[in-house]
């Protein structure tokens, strides 16, 4: 067994989000797995086969209607006799599985782990694959009622507007950031490709209302799609990307109750954070996991947000997003509200988040998600915003240490990496 290794990130590349996506898991792999090829011309499956393996990140199988979808993936790709494995952890299905190629690198039981996300989510309608995704909760207490995550966000969302003061307008304006940022993303995003124009304010607000205090604005699109990331050692980094290989330099993984309201007086919180925490406001599994990945990275957390250049985090609602500025300890000086009115998160301010556009704007084929969060962070620190979005509109300037949070359930397992500028 070799001595532990540093763990880079070498490379990455994500399909089109859209719904329906019209091409099958198969085509979803190739295609980033040749655009990989275009941005790290030295990268060769054959090293796969022979220093390393496959983790596949896939969330539902439900949808594709194939137990064991990764085999047929993995044949198609010509990786007989290599590792393969794969990840489903809810929402943070990609995160868990960059967590798991982190691991096996950081070992040195493999040198190099070539991570493919997708989802196809198309294939059923859209009530239907909310009711798929609902069967993620509890299907004995909670999914029996008719719930759907929508519903469990929204009184999440009441408790922490009861508890900050924050307003419809405050989500509003997250909403609008990421789906704008989507714009000058351009034709992978999912906000690109079905409205094509930038929105404000008032245009959240008067969208239809799922379940108050959200709006269909407010709301991620269900999305297909396929994402990759390469993962490997300091010598087969500087071998792939000499001039853009990215660090992972800390890293958490934690997990929170299934059911949220059993958050209330939980020992195992209480224990750690002190009586009243989380309660339906907070996200403690965030919290815990963002304390571990700044440790590991040497932040300090009563002012981390001035050491991160650059956040992709989970906003599958934009009420979501504004929890976690607040479970990543961003908000331990300033109040929730006044974070987001100052424009702390936006490309002007000081640490702007989801400059990708996030799920609302991106998108959120579930197991390629967290992929794409860590893939547009990856771009901003290897300076490579110009040549993929073919713009700088959304580009952080001289990016060195960014963010990627990965969420599933209603906070039940959350991960959270610092990546870092070599």
């Amino acid at each position: 067994m070799k001595e532990q290794q540093r763990v880079f990130i070498a490379g990455g590349a994500t399909t089109p989000f859209d719904y329906p996506l019209n091409i099958q898991i198969e085509e979803m792999a190739a295609n980033c797995i040749n655009e990989l090829y275009e941005d790290v011309p030295s990268f060769d499956l054959k090293d796969i086969r022979d220093h390393g393996m496959v983790i596949y990140s896939h969330f539902s199988v439900h949808f594709s209607h194939q137990l064991t979808a990764y085999w047929i993936l993995h044949d198609h790709l010509g990786l007989v006799g290599v590792p393969h494995l794969r990840i489903d952890n809810g929402g943070n299905t990609g995160g868990s599985a960059l967590y798991t190629a982190y691991a096996y690198v950081r070992s040195g039981l493999v040198d190099v782990v070539l991570i493919i996300g997708y989802e196809l989510m198309a294939s059923v309608s859209q009530s239907k694959g909310s009711e798929f995704i609902a069967i993620a909760s509890d299907t004995r207490y909670e999914a029996m009622l008719g719930a759907n995550y929508t519903n469990y966000y929204a009184g999440l969302a009441m408790a922490f507007m009861k508890k900050y003061g924050l307003t419809e307008e405050d989500f509003a304006e997250i909403a609008v950031k990421n789906k704008n940022n989507a714009i000058a993303t351009g034709e992978k995003a999912q906000h690109f490709r079905l409205v094509g124009k930038k929105i404000d304010v008032d245009h959240v607000m008067n969208s239809r209302l799922i379940s108050y205090p959200l709006k269909k604005d407010d709301c991620c699109f269900m999305s297909e799609g396929g994402a990759c990331i390469l993962v490997c050692n300091e010598k087969f980094a500087k071998q792939y990307s000499p001039d853009k290989y990215v660090e992972i330099a800390g890293l958490g993984l934690s997990s929170c109750t299934i059911r949220a309201g059993d958050r209330i007086a939980f020992p195992g919180w209480t224990q750690r954070y002190g009586e009243g925490y989380p309660g339906l406001a907070e996200f403690a599994a965030c919290r815990h996991a963002g304390e571990q990945a700044y440790k590991m990275a040497g932040i300090e957390w009563k002012d981390a947000y001035k050491q991160i250049d650059v956040a992709e985090i989970h906003d599958a609602f934009s009420t979501s997003e504004a929890q976690i500025y607040k479970a990543l300890g961003w908000c331990e000086t300033i109040e929730p509200k006044q974070f987001i009115r100052d424009k702390f998160p936006m490309m002007e301010g000081e640490i702007p988040t989801n400059p990708g556009g996030g799920l609302i704007g991106y998108g959120h084929p579930v197991g390629a998600t967290g992929l794409m969060s860590t893939i547009e962070c990856y771009y901003q620190l290897a300076g490579m915003i110009p040549k993929k979005h073919r713009t700088t509109e959304n580009e952080v300037k001289d990016a060195e240490v960014g963010l990627v949070n990965s969420h599933a359930g209603t906070g039940t397992s959350i991960s959270n990496f610092i990546l870092k500028k070599v």
